[in-house]
This record gives C-alpha cells, structure tokens and sequence, in this order.
C-alpha cells in the first residue's frame, strides 16, 4: 500500500492577495520619481545638438560606464511608470471613468515608448558607436536624443 501525500500551497501568503499587488503598483509612481531622479543624477548632462565630435566623444566614450548604469537604472525608471499607470487604469475603470483610464494608459505607453528609445539610443552611443569614430552618426544620434527628449517632455505637458 503506497500514500499519496500531496502539499497545497497557502493561499493566506502575504504576497497572494490582491491588495499586496495594487498597493506595489500604486507605490510604483513614487519610485517612478526616485528611479528617475537617480538615473538622472547619473547620467550627467548631455552635449546639446550640434556639439563638436570631441565633446561627444568624450561624453560618451569617456563616461561609459556611468551611462549604461544610468540606462539600466532609467529602464526600472520606465517599468515603474507604466505599472504605475496600470494601477491608475484600474483606479478609473472601477470609478466608472474607462475613458480617462484608456487614455492614462495610451499615453503612458507613448511616453514610456520614447523614454525607452532615448536609453537605447544613448546606451548604444555609450556601449560601442562613439568610440568607431564616425562622428557624423553620433553627433546625428545626440541629435535625435535630443528630439526624444522634447517630445517625451511634450507629451508629458500634454495630459
């Protein structure tokens, strides 16, 4: 004779419950902030559009390491934002408002959109394209972040 033993799992776990989940995704706007205002600090600042090839070199090439740490740190910045505006869609549709929730997340979408461009565009200045020596394809991928970064700020003014 055999006995079959089988384990359940708890379903009173702390991290099973509904209210765990939407408060970490309410949280989330405020480490939005905190993950951006660090991934900014790191960062540094950024040559403007139609800086020399020497200062885009030496921004980019020379903090390297400092701005993939800051891409790394900007993409948790981004998936905060748009858990964020998740539970802010939720928030609406339980209110009755499901328009006001699908623009919430039609605009978080567009603005996480750029942002992550801006990251990819700038980790990829820093990881590999400024330091080949074409200057003409970083001072014109600067000029693009630059673009991304007005039009992030623009839609952000928009809502």
């Amino acid at each position: 004779m055999s006995t079959s033993t089988t384990v359940e799992a708890s379903t009173t776990g702390a991290y099973r419950t509904p209210a765990f989940w939407e408060r970490l995704w309410r949280m989330s706007g405020i480490n939005f902030v905190v993950f951006f205002i660090i991934a900014y600090a790191i960062y540094g600042y950024q040559p403007q559009v139609g800086a020399a090839a020497d200062a885009l070199v030496k921004f980019y090439d020379g903090d390297r390491t400092r701005i993939l740490i800051a891409a790394v740190v900007s993409g948790m910045a981004v998936l905060n934002l748009l858990w964020f505006a998740a539970a802010l869609r939720t928030t609406l549709a339980d209110a009755g408002q499901d328009g006001w929730g699908a623009a919430a997340t039609a605009s978080s979408a567009a603005v996480g959109g750029l942002l992550l461009l801006l990251i990819t565009v700038g980790a990829a200045l820093a990881y590999s394209i400024a330091r080949s020596g074409n200057h003409a394809l970083t001072s014109g991928l600067n000029d693009l972040a630059w673009a991304c970064v007005v039009l992030s700020l623009d839609l952000t003014r928009s809502r």
